[in-house]
C-alpha cells in the first residue's frame, strides 16, 4: 500500500510538473505574440487578410432651370481582381460542379467585357513579376449593370466588382460650354469645375477579412457609407439654349465666322440661354478643338466697338450734359492737336441731334457731345455698369479685365473709349451692362447658378450681391427710346418686328494682335445689343461675330439678332407692344441753327 501511493505521488507530481511545463510554454508564447511581435505581426496580418475598398459616391446632376438633366452620373462598374489569389477552382474546396482554372475563368470574363483573355492573363503576370504579392489590380471599368451581374454570377472569390458611377452628358452639345466637361478624375471645365463644392460625392470605405484562399470571411464587413453630391440647378432654358445655338452656327456658317456668341438674359439678370459656335460635346470634348471647349462669352475679352456708345451716351444724359434733341454740326473727322477720329465713312457735314449721332455711330459726335465730361466719371459709371471685374457668375476662367486708369490715358485713348476702343470686356459683361438700361437703370448681378441641393435636401443659393444703381430710370428710358431708332431708322428690313418696339446698337469693332501691336485688318467683330419689348423690357439679346468673310459689318449680325427676338417672342409668347414709340428727332434743318 505505501509502496502504491509512493508510485501515485510521483505520478501526480509528475502531471504537474508537465502541466506547469506546458502552460509556461503557452504563457511564453502569448506574451510573444501580444507583446513582443504584436505590431509586426499585425502588419502581416492586415497585410494578408485585411481588404480595404473604395466605395464611390454618385456625382450630382447639373440640369436647367426646368430640371431638364444635362449633365448626370449613371451606375457603372470597376472590375478587379486580386493577381496572388487567382487560381484554379475546385469542386470539393469552393463547392464548383468542375474545376475551373484561372484560363477558363479569364475567358468567362472576357466574353462579358469584350476584352482579349490573353491580355487579361498578361496584365495578370506583368502584376505578379512586378510584385509577387499584389492583391490588387483594376481588369475592366465601366461595366454595365447586365455586365456587373454576368461577373458576379460567376462566382469568382478573387474577383471583386466595385461601384464607378460614371459621367454622361443626356443633352450632348446643348449647353456644352456652359456645362463643362470632367477629366478622368476632376472636373476640367464649365460648371463641372467652378461648381465643384456642389456637384462633387465623398467617397466611403469598405473593409473586410479573407481568408487564406482569398474569399472573405463572413460577418468581417465594416462601411463607412459614400456621400453623393448636390444637384446645380441653372437658370437656363434648355430649349432655348438649343435653338440658339442652331442660329448661332447658322449665321456662323454663312458669314463664314471664325466663331458666334449668343447670350440672351432676362431683365433680372438671370441668363436664359448662352450659344456658342463651334461648341463642345462634353461626352467627347477631345472631338472640339481646344479653343472651343470653353465658353467665349465668359473668357475672351475684347474691343468692342459701337456697341458701347450705348453706355456713353447713358452716362452723359444721366449727368445732364446731353439732351436726345441737342443739335450738332457733325464733320466725319474731328482733329485737335495731336489727335484725330473719323467716322466709319466719309460724309458730309450733318446736321443732327445728340440722337442722331448716336443712331448714326458716329465717331466724331461723340466725341463732341463728350468734350464736358469728366474722364473719371466716365469710368465711375462704367464701374457701376460692371465692367472692370468679372461678373457675379465667376464662371471658370473668366475674365475680369480691370478698367484702367482714367487719369493716365493718352490724349488719344481719351476719346477712343467713348466709342468702345483702347477698352476691352467681355461678350457677358456687355449682355450685363445693358440688362441695366432694362432694367431702369439699375444693375443686377449676373446669374447663372439658381440653386445647389445637397444630398440630404438642403438648398442653398449662391450669394450674388445687391443691385446698384447706374443711372435714373428717366436716362435709361431716353436711351432706349433713342436706340429704337436704330432698329427702325438705321434702313435694314430685317431688324424691325412688327408689333414689338425693340432697342439695339449695332458694332463693327476692329481685332487687335494679342502681341498688342496694333489692329489686325483682317479681322472684325461684328454685333448686335439690344434690349425688347422697350415699353416691357424683358430680354437683352447680344450677338456677335469673330472675323466674317461674307458680310464684314455690323449689318451681317442683324439677321441673326432679328431671328433671336422672334424666337424668344414665340418660345415665350410675348404679347406685342401696347404704346407707340416716342418721336425722337434725329436731324434738324440747317436754318434752325442758333
Amino acid at each position: 500500500m505505501k509502496r502504491k501511493r509512493s508510485r501515485n505521488r510521483v505520478r501526480t507530481m509528475l502531471v504537474a510538473a508537465l502541466t506547469f511545463a506546458l502552460l509556461a510554454t503557452f504563457v511564453v508564447r502569448l506574451a510573444d505574440i501580444q507583446l513582443v511581435r504584436a505590431e509586426a505581426l499585425n502588419a502581416e496580418a492586415d497585410g494578408r487578410r485585411g481588404v480595404s475598398q473604395t466605395i464611390f459616391g454618385t456625382r450630382g446632376p447639373i440640369v436647367d432651370a426646368a430640371g431638364t438633366v444635362l449633365a448626370e452620373s449613371v451606375d457603372r462598374w470597376d472590375l478587379t481582381i486580386s493577381p496572388q489569389y487567382t487560381r484554379d477552382l475546385v469542386p470539393e474546396v469552393d463547392g464548383v460542379d468542375a474545376t475551373v482554372t484561372g484560363g477558363e475563368a479569364l475567358e468567362r470574363i472576357a466574353a462579358i467585357t469584350g476584352d482579349d483573355p490573353l491580355d487579361l492573363q498578361a496584365m495578370i503576370l506583368a502584376e505578379l513579376e512586378r510584385n509577387p504579392e499584389s492583391d490588387y489590380l483594376l481588369l475592366a471599368s465601366g461595366l454595365t449593370a447586365t455586365q456587373y451581374e454576368a461577373v458576379r454570377d460567376l462566382n469568382l472569390p478573387y474577383v471583386y466588382l466595385r461601384l464607378n458611377p460614371q459621367r454622361v452628358y443626356p443633352a450632348g452639345s446643348v449647353g456644352g460650354n456652359l456645362v463643362g466637361f470632367m477629366g478622368q478624375s476632376e472636373p476640367l471645365a464649365g460648371i463641372e469645375r467652378s461648381e465643384d463644392a456642389c456637384l462633387d460625392a465623398q467617397d466611403g470605405t469598405r473593409t473586410f477579412d479573407r481568408g487564406a484562399d482569398g474569399t472573405p470571411i463572413p460577418g468581417s464587413m465594416l462601411t463607412d457609407p459614400a456621400v453623393d453630391g448636390g444637384t446645380v440647378q441653372l437658370t437656363i432654358d434648355a430649349d432655348v439654349q438649343y435653338q440658339a445655338q442652331q442660329l448661332t452656327e447658322q449665321y456662323t456658317a454663312q458669314l463664314r465666322a471664325r466663331s458666334g456668341t449668343t447670350i440672351i438674359m432676362r431683365t433680372d439678370g438671370t441668363i436664359a440661354a448662352v450659344a456658342e459656335s463651334a461648341t463642345v460635346d462634353p461626352n467627347a470634348p477631345t472631338a472640339s478643338d481646344q479653343r472651343d471647349r470653353g465658353s467665349r462669352a465668359f473668357t475672351a475679352a475684347y474691343e468692342p466697338g459701337s456697341i458701347f456708345k450705348t453706355f456713353s451716351f447713358a452716362a452723359m444724359v444721366d449727368l445732364g450734359l446731353v439732351e436726345p434733341s441737342d443739335q450738332l454740326s457733325v464733320p466725319w473727322t474731328y482733329t485737335e492737336p495731336g489727335v484725330r477720329v473719323r467716322d466709319a465713312h466719309s460724309h458730309e457735314v450733318k446736321q443732327w441731334t445728340a440722337a442722331g449721332i448716336l443712331v448714326n455711330s458716329s465717331n466724331s459726335g461723340m466725341v463732341r457731345l463728350a468734350e464736358d465730361m469728366d474722364r473719371a466719371d466716365y469710368f465711375d459709371y462704367l464701374d457701376r455698369f460692371g465692367f472692370g471685374e468679372q461678373s457675379a457668375v465667376g464662371f471658370a476662367g473668366e475674365q475680369a479685365v480691370p478698367l484702367r486708369d482714367a487719369s493716365a490715358l493718352d490724349p488719344q485713348t481719351r476719346l477712343n473709349v467713348l466709342f468702345g476702343q483702347g477698352i476691352a470686356a467681355t461678350p457677358i459683361q456687355l449682355a450685363s451692362a445693358y440688362q441695366a438700361l432694362a432694367n431702369g437703370g439699375e444693375h443686377l448681378p449676373a446669374r447663372l447658378i439658381a440653386s445647389c441641393t445637397a444630398a440630404d435636401g438642403t438648398v442653398t443659393t449662391p450669394e450674388t450681391g445687391e443691385g446698384e444703381r447706374v443711372v435714373s430710370a428717366s436716362s435709361a428710358r431716353q436711351t432706349l427710346e433713342v436706340l429704337e431708332h436704330v432698329v427702325t431708322d438705321y434702313g435694314y428690313e430685317t431688324f424691325p418686328i412688327e408689333g414689338y418696339r425693340i432697342a439695339a446698337k449695332t458694332g463693327t469693332a476692329q481685332m487687335a494682335y494679342e502681341d498688342g501691336s496694333g489692329y489686325d485688318p483682317s479681322r472684325m467683330m461684328i454685333s448686335v445689343a439690344g434690349v425688347f419689348p422697350v415699353d416691357d423690357p424683358q430680354f437683352v439679346v447680344l450677338t456677335l461675330f469673330d472675323s466674317p468673310q461674307t458680310i464684314r459689318t455690323s449689318g451681317g449680325a442683324i439677321p441673326a439678332f432679328h431671328d433671336m427676338v422672334n424666337l424668344l417672342i414665340r418660345h415665350y409668347d410675348i404679347p406685342p407692344s401696347t404704346t407707340p414709340a416716342s418721336d425722337v428727332p434725329l436731324e434738324w434743318p440747317a436754318e434752325e441753327q442758333p
